[in-house]
């Protein structure tokens, strides 16, 4: 069963490049809670906002954060990620294409907020047949659109799933049909 995370002790995990299938991308880093509302307005402020921030001493990464990552000569297939500098919490986390190069294996560019990313774009039957411990990784948007990875790095620097998949991949089918629902507004705007 192919795995999409591995942890690979403290600091370090490894993202599966077929997700993708790009050499290199981003990561895009959220905050812990996913957003509950599309208001587009409101995120422009709030990255705005986010983006004077950056550089500050043990700020922790959020919003619109996008870092680096590219094949891992070490892990050949595998993004490698370094947290050694993040703070201890949860984030969210989805890799992403870099702006408008579409990815062989990522969603297709579109015209709406992150459209010009090209982020993963999960077969209904990968979601079907994951291995459990998988599922532990992937969290649920609250405002439909879509679903990304959650960790939690400890105070020790232990690096765990903290999502909410098990609740809900066996529902992806169902789910699906808001989250296209989701795009098709969006697309209208």
């Amino acid at each position: 069963m192919k795995k999409y995370l591995k942890i690979i002790g403290k600091n370090i995990f490894l993202i599966n490049k077929e997700t993708l299938g790009l050499d290199e991308a981003q990561l895009w880093i959220g905050k812990a809670d996913g957003p509950a509302d599309n208001d587009d307005e409101r995120v422009a402020r709030e990255r705005a906002e986010e983006e004077k921030l950056k550089g500050e001493p043990n700020r922790r990464p959020f919003g619109i954060e996008a870092a680096d990552i590219k094949e891992n000569s070490e892990y050949s297939g595998w993004y490698k990620v370094n947290v050694s500098s993040w703070p201890a919490g949860i984030y969210r986390l989805n890799p992403h294409g870099r702006a408008n190069i579409a990815a062989p294996n990522g969603t297709p560019l579109r015209n709406i907020r992150d459209g010009q990313y090209s982020w993963p774009n999960y077969s209904d039957k990968e979601l079907a047949v994951m291995d459990d411990s998988q599922k532990d990784f992937f969290y649920l948007e609250k405002n439909n659109a879509g679903f990304c990875f959650r960790l939690e790095i400890t105070a020790d620097r232990v690096i765990k799933p903290a999502g909410d998949g098990r609740e809900w991949l066996a529902k992806w089918p169902e789910i699906r049909k808001k989250v296209d629902e989701h795009y098709q507004e969006k697309m209208k705007k």
